[in-house]
C-alpha cells in the first residue's frame, strides 16, 4: 500500500512539462548507469488497462515510466475514462512501466523503444484485486507544505496549522496573511483582498465573513492558494489578490463524516460537523458549524487641541470598558450528480445567520490646556446586529477531455438580510441620562450571476480559456435615527435619518492563451468589461450615476532553470471598486465626537502590478523569492479630519477621497524547513514601501516603509503528540494623516492523537503574552488624537476533533497546463 501512495504521489509530478524536462536532461545529470539517449524524443508508449476479474477497463489508473533499472520516475499519465493510456516524448531506450489503482495490485512491465520502433504498444495490462485496509494505514511518505506554482502558493492546512480549529485560524498561518482580532483578512497588509472559497468568491465579507470563516471547520480545509497577481481569467476586483480557501468537498467510498468542538469559556466555543456521501452518480456533502466569541475590549481616545505654537489649548480623555459578542451559524449542502460520462450537474447551497453585540460604557473627562478637569460624564453605548444569507448556486459542466476540452455554465444567486440597532446616552455625574439616540439600519443585498467558461487545448502545450460573466447587485437600505435630548422619553425622529439604493451591474468577457515553448511556459490574456452603478437618495431626491469601461491584461513568462528551480515574472491590471458605504454621504457617528460619512463621487481604483519570483525545492523544503511593484491611480484614502465640524459641534469625521497615485514595491520571501518527521517549519518575511501622492489639489500624501515577519514550527514529539507554535510581527506604518503602531500575535498548541488519525485533543493558547492590540495616532497641527484598543483575545481552547468513515479526498482535477506546479500535493 505504502509503494502505491508513493507511485501516486510521483505521478502528480509526471503530469506537467517538468516531468518530461527531467528525462530530457544531458547525459551527465543523468543517473548513473542510465542508457545514453539520442537527441530524438519521439518514443511513445501506449495501452489500455483492464480489470482482471470484469474484463472491462479501469477508469483513472495511474501509470509511470521509469528508465530500466533506475528508481526516478521520468514520465507518466492517468488513464482515461475508458481505460486508454499514452505517454509521450520518450527517448530511446528501455523502460519499465507501473501501473497502479487504488483496490488493485501494481502491475510491472518493460518496453524497449527504438529508431526501428519508436511506438511501443504494451497492449491490455491486467490489474488484478487486492484487499485494501482503509483504517490504520502508516504513510511515511511526506507531504509538501507548500506548492510553489507560477501564480499562486498553495499551503496545505494540515501542515501549517495542524492544532487549528476553524477556517479563520488556517488563514492566520498562512505567510502575507494576516487575521485580525475582528476576523478581517489582510495579504501584504491590505484588507482589499478577496476570499474565495472553492474558487468562487464569498458572497459575504465583514463581521459576516469573519464569523462564517470562524464556524467553517479546518478538519474539511484542504489548502489556501495565495494568488497576489491573478490572470484575466479571474474577476480583477481585490487589489492584493485572492485567497482562495479549498475544501475537501467531494468524497470516496460511501458514507464519511467529522465533528469538531471547541471550548475556551462559556462563552466562547465553535462546534461543527460535516457528512459526506458518494455512491454511483452521486456525490453528496454536508457541513454546519456554529461559533460563539464574546471578549472584552478596554482602550482609550484622547484628544489634544494645540494652538498655533503648539501649545495645549485643551484636552478629552476618553478611557472605554465594553464587550464584544459574536454568534454565527452556517449550513452548507452540496450535490453533484453525473448525467452522463461527460456531464455533472452540481448544485450547491450555503445558509448563514449571524448576531452581535457591542456594548461599552466611555468615561470622558474634558480638560483645559493645563489639564483642569471642566465636565465629567459617561457615554452609554447599546449595539445589536443580526444578519441572515442566503446563496445558492447551480452549474454544469460538459467534460469533452478531462482537464483539456471543457464547457461549463453557472449562475448564482445571494440575498442577505441586516439589521442593526443601537443606542447611544450621555450620562451625568449627578443626574438622569440626557441625549438619547436610537439609530436602526435595515438593509437588503440580493445579487445575481451568471457565467460560461471554455477550455480547449489547442497543442500538446497550447491552451485557450474563455469566457462571459455577467454580475449585477441591488442595496436597499433605511437608516432612521431617534433622539431624544433631555432623557424626557419624548422622542423624535432626527435629521440624521436616510434611505438610499445601490445598483450595480459588471458585464465582463475574457480570453486568456497559454503556450509552451522548451523551457519556457508563456500565457497572455485580456479581460474586458462594462461597468454601471446608481447611488440614489430618497431625501434629498439625488442620484449619482456612474458607468465606465475597462480592460484588464495580464502576462506571465516561467522559466524552468531546473526540475527543482524556476524563474517567473508575471503582470495583471486590478480594480477597487468603492463600496456602498464608502459612497454613502449620511454621517453615521461612532460616539459624540467621532462620524464617519461616505464619499459618493469617488471614482474606482485601478492598480497595475508586476511581481517576479525565484523558487526553489528540495529534499530539506523551499524557498521563494518575490519582489513585486504595484502603481495605482485614482487610489481611495482615508480622510481623517480632527477639525471638522458637523450640527454645531467640532468632531473627528473620517471619509475617504480619491488622490492621485500610490506606489509601492517590496519583496516576499517564504520558505519551508523539514527536518525529518519531528520537526518542520515555516517562514515569511515581506517589506514593502508605500509612497502616496495628493495630487496638486492635495497636501494629503505618504512615504513610509514597513515590514512584517511570520514563523510557524511544528514538531512531532512522538507518533500521536505534536507540539506548534507561531508568531507574526508587523513593523509601525504611516498613512495619511497618521501612523499605525506596531502590531504582534503568539499562538501555542499541543496535539494528542486519541485513536489513531480518527480524533484528537489539542490544547491551544492564543495571545499568550497578551501583544494583540491596534493603536493609532492621527492629527494635524490643529488637533491629535490617540485611540488604542485591546481586544481581549488571549485565551486558552481545548478542540476535540473526531472522523468517521473514509476522510473526504478533493477530486477536482487541478489544471493541466503550463501553471502546473513542480512540487504539487499528492
Amino acid at each position: 500500500m505504502r509503494r502505491i501512495l508513493l507511485a501516486l504521489a510521483g505521478l502528480a509530478l509526471a503530469g506537467n512539462a517538468n516531468a518530461v524536462r527531467a528525462q530530457n536532461a544531458p547525459a551527465a545529470a543523468r543517473p548513473a548507469g542510465a542508457p545514453a539517449q539520442l537527441p530524438a524524443a519521439n518514443g511513445e508508449v501506449r495501452g489500455i488497462v483492464m480489470d482482471g476479474a470484469s474484463k472491462t477497463p479501469v477508469a483513472r489508473a495511474s501509470v509511470a515510466v521509469r528508465v530500466k533499472n533506475q528508481p526516478k520516475i521520468i514520465a507518466g499519465a492517468i488513464a482515461s475514462a475508458d481505460g486508454v493510456f499514452r505517454v509521450p516524448g520518450l527517448r530511446n531506450g528501455a523502460y519499465t512501466l507501473r501501473v497502479t489503482y487504488l483496490g488493485f495490485g501494481p502491475r510491472v512491465q518493460e518496453f524497449v523503444i527504438s529508431d526501428a520502433a519508436p511506438l511501443a504498444n504494451v497492449g491490455s495490462v491486467v490489474l488484478s484485486h487486492v484487499a485494501v485496509a482503509l483504517e490504520g494505514v502508516g504513510v511515511t511518505e511526506e507531504r509538501n507544505t507548500v506548492a510553489m506554482e507560477p501564480d499562486r502558493n498553495a499551503y496545505r492546512a494540515k501542515a501549517i496549522a495542524p492544532a487549528a480549529a476553524n477556517a479563520s485560524e488556517v488563514l492566520d498561518a498562512v505567510p502575507s496573511v494576516q487575521v485580525d482580532a475582528d476576523g478581517k483578512v489582510s495579504l501584504r497588509g491590505n484588507e482589499n483582498v478577496v476570499v474565495q472559497i472553492n474558487g468562487r468568491p464569498t458572497p459575504i465579507s465583514g463581521t459576516q465573513l469573519a464569523s462564517y470563516l470562524k464556524a467553517l471547520p479546518a478538519s474539511i480545509v484542504d489548502r489556501v492558494e495565495v494568488v497576489p497577481n491573478p490572470s484575466a481569467k479571474y474577476d480583477p476586483d481585490g487589489m492584493a489578490g485572492i485567497i482562495n480557501i479549498v475544501l475537501r468537498q467531494n468524497v470516496d467510498l460511501g458514507l464519511s463524516g467529522g465533528a469538531n468542538l471547541g471550548l475556551s469559556r462559556s462563552d466562547r466555543f465553535n462546534a461543527s460537523g460535516n457528512l459526506g456521501y458518494q455512491a454511483g452518480r452521486l456525490t453528496f456533502f454536508s457541513n454546519a458549524g456554529v461559533n460563539k466569541d464574546s471578549r472584552g475590549v478596554v482602550g482609550i481616545n484622547n484628544r489634544e487641541r494645540i494652538d498655533a505654537l503648539r501649545a495645549p489649548l485643551s484636552y478629552t480623555d476618553q478611557d472605554i470598558d465594553g464587550a464584544l459578542g459574536n454568534v454565527g451559524q452556517n449550513l452548507s449542502l452540496s450535490a453533484d450528480y453525473k448525467l452522463t460520462p461527460r456531464d455533472v450537474l452540481s448544485n450547491a447551497i450555503t445558509l448563514n445567520h449571524r448576531t452581535s453585540d457591542d456594548n461599552a460604557n466611555s468615561a470622558y473627562s474634558e480638560l483645559t490646556g493645563a489639564r483642569a478637569v471642566v465636565d465629567q460624564y459617561d457615554r452609554l453605548r447599546g449595539a445589536s446586529a443580526t444578519g441572515n444569507m442566503f446563496d445558492y448556486n447551480v452549474a454544469l459542466k460538459r467534460t469533452l477531455v478531462p482537464r483539456k476540452h471543457e464547457l461549463s455554465g453557472e449562475m448564482r444567486f445571494t440575498r442577505s438580510h441586516d439589521e442593526d440597532n443601537t443606542s447611544l446616552w450621555r450620562q451625568p455625574t449627578v443626574g438622569t441620562r440626557l441625549e438619547g439616540e436610537l439609530d436602526n439600519t435595515n438593509a437588503l443585498t440580493k445579487s445575481f450571476v451568471a457565467q460560461t467558461d471554455y477550455t480547449r487545448t489547442l497543442g500538446e502545450r497550447t491552451k485557450l480559456e474563455t469566457g462571459l460573466k455577467g454580475n449585477a447587485r441591488w442595496l436597499d437600505r433605511d437608516y432612521t435615527v431617534q433622539t431624544d435630548p433631555l432623557g424626557t422619553g419624548n422622542w423624535a425622529r432626527s435629521p440624521l435619518s436616510n434611505s438610499f439604493t445601490f445598483d450595480e451591474t459588471v458585464e465582463a468577457a475574457y480570453a486568456v492563451l497559454s503556450q509552451g515553448v522548451k523551457k519556457f511556459d508563456l500565457q497572455a490574456g485580456l479581460r474586458g468589461e462594462h461597468a454601471r452603478r446608481d447611488f440614489s437618495l430618497a431625501s434629498p431626491d439625488k442620484s449619482y450615476p456612474f458607468s465606465y469601461n475597462s480592460l484588464f491584461p495580464s502576462a506571465a513568462v516561467t522559466y524552468a532553470l531546473s526540475d527543482a528551480s524556476q524563474l517567473k515574472a508575471s503582470y495583471s491590471r486590478r480594480i477597487r471598486r468603492p463600496g456602498s458605504q464608502e459612497l454613502n454621504p449620511f454621517a453615521v457617528f461612532f460616539d459624540a465626537q467621532n462620524l464617519f460619512i461616505g464619499n459618493p463621487k469617488l471614482n474606482p481604483e485601478y492598480t497595475d502590478a508586476i511581481e517576479l519570483g525565484l523558487s526553489r525545492s528540495g529534499s530539506l523544503g523551499s524557498i521563494q523569492l518575490a519582489p513585486f511593484y504595484r502603481h495605482t491611480r485614482d487610489v481611495i484614502r482615508v480622510d481623517i479630519n480632527t477639525v471638522d465640524h458637523y450640527e454645531g459641534r467640532e468632531v473627528t469625521s473620517v471619509s475617504f477621497k480619491n488622490l492621485a497615485t500610490s506606489n509601492s514595491w517590496g519583496t516576499d520571501l517564504n520558505g519551508t524547513l523539514r527536518l525529518g518527521p519531528k520537526f518542520s517549519g515555516l517562514a515569511g518575511f515581506n517589506v514593502f514601501k508605500m509612497v502616496t501622492d495628493g495630487g496638486s489639489t492635495s497636501a494629503v500624501g505618504s512615504d513610509a516603509v514597513t515590514w512584517m515577519t511570520r514563523f510557524n514550527a511544528n514538531s512531532q514529539v512522538t507518533p500521536t503528540l505534536s507540539l506548534q507554535g507561531s508568531y507574526f510581527y508587523r513593523a509601525p506604518m504611516k498613512i495619511e494623516h497618521g501612523e499605525f503602531a506596531s502590531m504582534q500575535m503568539a499562538n501555542v498548541s499541543v496535539r494528542k492523537k486519541i485513536d489513531g488519525d480518527n480524533s484528537s485533543v489539542t490544547l491551544r493558547v492564543s495571545d499568550p503574552f497578551q501583544t494583540a492590540r491596534f493603536r493609532i495616532l492621527a492629527g494635524d497641527d490643529n488637533v491629535s488624537q490617540l485611540t488604542v484598543r485591546n481586544f481581549g483575545v488571549r485565551t486558552v481552547y481545548l478542540t476535540f476533533q473526531y472522523a468517521y468513515g473514509q476522510v473526504p479526498r478533493v477530486r477536482q482535477p487541478r489544471p493541466d497546463d503550463s501553471n502546473q506546479s513542480t512540487t504539487p500535493f499528492p
